[in-house]
């Protein structure tokens, strides 16, 4: 600080001499005119300075002499110079956004003629690293150094922020993505304080309009930077104004989850950059109205989303902010994008075909979904319904619902479906959508469909959608006036919107089909049931999992078969032998461990379902 202060003295002093060495100049030219006494004039002339470099420079000889304690960093620097950084600093105290030479200038002479000295005071602390010139090519000027540097920008350097210790402090940026942060953080700072930076007079051209500390904070980085910053060239290339712009950014951080705001809406980008209705009007047609820049260069794009319109950005707009192209993006970094910004999990299974043992009538089922996704199944469903007699009135995507005791395969059934269409699967858990907190889990509910539907056309293809546990979002609504019930019904009318809407691949997954809503019925394609299999699918099951080449000669897979566990139970007993038998140095699976765990698993079943006889739900007797 004592750098700062010493600075601050030297800036306040000169101006307080120059002053008073302009009102002697006053006197003095007053008396000359009015032709007073020869010895008065004579008088008055001794009081006052001379316009000669001689007296100018006395002047700043005096300033520094009435300012004591100079650092020593500024030893072997000119009065010009030390004069110059001493009122960019003023400058920079007082929060003045734009600092340029000419400023400067005009606050240090009192004779035009000796502008070449402080000049070349503003070079000597450029080539120390004290201050940057940057917009030194403005249109309009061709003059050559030193004089452009009057219609320059000045901004303060890496020397001057060592000396305050900031050691590390780095003017330019290092990456586009170093960039965007930046801009991110500007806008986290409009969001925080938005009644600094609104726009409150309709007749503000908000072509030309700037934001407080634009060019300050972020400009002068990105003239210094040596690295292509594709998403600072954007404002230029498209000649977009500063609202349009960080309208662009907006939707990039939002989409990305950077910034926690909703930039798809557009009455909310309004009441962000400006205040008042009529000037609200006017920013809303400035951003999205149709003659909008950001609109006819096709930048943004608006869309229909399940729960109303959205705008967002283009594939185009995206390209040009960082400067890659969508297609291209690395499966993990698409994983990594999906997980941070949605409610999904994101899997890309791949199953064969025997590792999923269903009832011969769900495979069938399963198969013609599978068929009806397909390039060719798509056009024949189109010559069908061009025959059918009435017009399809929503989109003829395929839904199913998978109900079925614990480990039956529904989870499975999802994987393999995925798996064949060669499709992404997007998982999300009921756990992940119910909240809380008032009106958040209905807008997780919108999040699903809409993040679902952008990422169908990012990809250009439909994912599979696996919505596990879904008797807790499409249970049975209530009639009850309570907060949580209205929740629910909501909730639900919400998830029914979207059903009705959902062109792409959905897979629901239920314990307990009995809690479903009736109305979520004709919502789904399929409504496939996953029994607990027989015996002869249970010892395809053991088959298909136990490793038959360590299969010990006491195995018989008949016996195992007659034990009534689901297909996930099965491949519990099969890890739990394994995990024993390894711990044991046996390489062989022998057939009393398989059978001894099998109960066990049985057994615990049976007492989580309770011994009091009736109906237990997931548990079917030994086959005899």
């Amino acid at each position: 600080m004592q750098l700062i202060q010493y600075l601050i003295c030297i800036a306040s002093q000169h101006e307080q001499a120059k002053n008073e060495h302009e009102e002697d100049l006053k006197e003095f030219r007053r008396a000359k005119k009015n032709k007073k006494g020869k010895q008065q004039q004579q008088q008055q002339q001794q009081q006052s300075y001379t316009l000669t470099y001689e007296d100018e420079e006395a002047l700043l000889e005096g300033v520094f002499e009435a300012v004591k304690g100079k650092p020593p960093c500024l030893k072997k620097h000119s009065f010009a110079a030390i004069s110059c950084l001493a009122y960019i600093i003023k400058a920079k105290v007082a929060n003045e956004i734009y600092v340029e030479g000419h400023e400067i200038i005009d606050k240090l002479v009192c004779d035009p003629e000796k502008t070449i000295t402080f000049l070349k005071g503003l070079g000597e602390l450029s080539e120390r690293g004290w201050i940057r010139f940057y917009d030194r090519n403005h249109a309009g000027f061709t003059d050559q150094p030193p004089f452009c540097w009057l219609q320059s920008k000045i901004e303060l350097g890496d020397k001057f922020h060592k000396e305050m210790g900031v050691s590390d402090y780095n003017v330019s940026f290092a990456s586009n993505d170093e960039y965007l942060d930046a801009v991110f953080e500007y806008l986290r700072e409009i969001i925080a304080e938005n009644s600094t930076y609104q726009i409150g007079d309709p007749k503000a051209d908000l072509t030309t309009s700037e934001l407080s500390g634009w060019h300050r904070k972020i400009g002068v980085r990105v003239e210094v930077s040596t690295c292509r910053l594709p998403a600072a060239e954007v404002k230029s290339k498209y000649s977009l104004s500063i609202f349009q712009y960080l309208t662009m950014i907006g939707l990039l951080g939002m989409r990305d989850n950077d910034l926690n705001y909703e930039f798809s809406d557009p009455f909310d980008v309004s009441r962000l950059f400006s205040e008042g209705r009529v000037c609200r009007k006017l920013m809303r047609e400035h951003l999205f109205g149709t003659r909008s820049r950001l609109k006819r260069q096709r930048l943004i794009e608006g869309a229909r989303g399940e729960f109303g319109d959205i705008i967002r950005l283009t594939t185009l707009g995206i390209k040009a902010l960082t400067g890659k192209r969508t297609g291209t993006t690395k499966l993990c970094e698409l994983k990594k994008r999906i997980q941070k910004t949605t409610l999904f999990d994101y899997e890309v299974p791949k199953l064969k075909k025997e590792a999923v043992l269903l009832p011969q009538p769900t495979i069938e089922a399963i198969r013609s979904l599978i068929f009806s996704e397909s390039k060719e199944g798509k056009k024949v469903r189109k010559i069908w319904h061009t025959s059918l007699p009435a017009t399809w009135g929503s989109p003829t995507g395929s839904t199913v619902l998978l109900y079925g005791p614990p480990g039956t395969g529904k989870t499975l059934t999802a994987q393999y479906l995925a798996s064949e269409l060669k499709q992404p699967l997007l998982k999300v858990n009921a756990s992940k959508i119910l909240s809380c907190w008032v009106g958040e889990s209905e807008q997780n509910v919108r999040r699903i469909f809409d993040d679902y539907t952008s990422l169908q056309k990012e990809f250009g293809k439909s994912p599979v959608l696996l919505l596990n546990e879904a008797d807790q979002l499409l249970g049975s609504r209530g009639s009850g006036q309570g907060g949580v019930d209205r929740m629910n019904n909501n909730m639900q009318n919400l998830f029914l919107e979207g059903l009705e809407r959902f062109s792409g691949v959905m897979v629901a997954t239920t314990n307990r089909r009995d809690l479903l809503d009736d109305a979520f019925s004709r919502r789904f394609t399929y409504k496939l049931e996953l029994p607990p299999p027989d015996k002869v699918l249970r010892t395809e099951i053991w088959k298909s999992h136990l490793p038959m080449a360590r299969l010990g000669d006491d195995v018989d897979i008949e016996k195992l078969a007659d034990i009534g566990l689901s297909g996930g139970e099965i491949r519990l007993v099969i890890e739990r032998s394994v995990r024993l038998l390894s711990y044991w140095g046996v390489t062989t699976i022998d057939s009393k461990t398989l059978m001894d765990i099998a109960k066990e698993e049985l057994a615990g079943r049976m007492k989580g379902n309770g011994n009091c006889g009736g109906k237990r739900y997931g548990f079917t007797a030994p086959d005899t």
